[in-house]
């Protein structure tokens, strides 16, 4: 007998029949990778869609070109159209602010913006008029 016959197969043939396949255990880790990964790009998707601030448009020289019509129709002395004048740039201000802050949006003027975006005019005309009642 040979030596070729006794011994039919050396250690490299044996480690290249292996080398095709992973062990279940590198299998398990990447499978953990993956599942790690996966979870990690949810949480930072839920993350940045939450804190991502809304793009919104409010007409701003319409509703102060509303304000001076109405205003216009009533016969008001200098000082009470001063003082109303006052109360409307505040309310204004406060509203807009306020709903900012509440809505984490960043407002536009409409004539800034060329693609559709959520107009807010009506929600704070109405908002302004009820500060100026409330401010009487």
């Amino acid at each position: 007998m040979t030596e070729d016959n006794e011994k039919p197969y050396d250690d490299n043939t044996v480690r290249d029949t292996k080398a095709g396949r992973l062990p279940f255990r590198h299998i398990k880790i990447a499978a953990y990778v993956l599942a790690s990964q996966l979870l990690m790009t949810a949480m930072m998707w839920v993350y940045v869609s939450n804190t991502t601030p809304q793009v919104v448009v409010f007409d701003m020289k319409g509703t102060i070109d509303l304000f001076k019509e109405q205003s216009a129709r009533q016969s008001l002395s200098e000082e009470t159209a001063r003082i109303l004048t006052g109360r409307f740039n505040a309310a204004l201000t406060d509203s807009l602010n306020d709903w900012q802050a509440s809505h984490n949006a960043v407002l536009l003027v409409k004539p800034a913006v060329i693609s559709e975006q959520t107009d807010i005019t009506a929600e704070i005309r109405a908002d302004i008029a009820r500060r100026m009642q409330e401010a009487r």
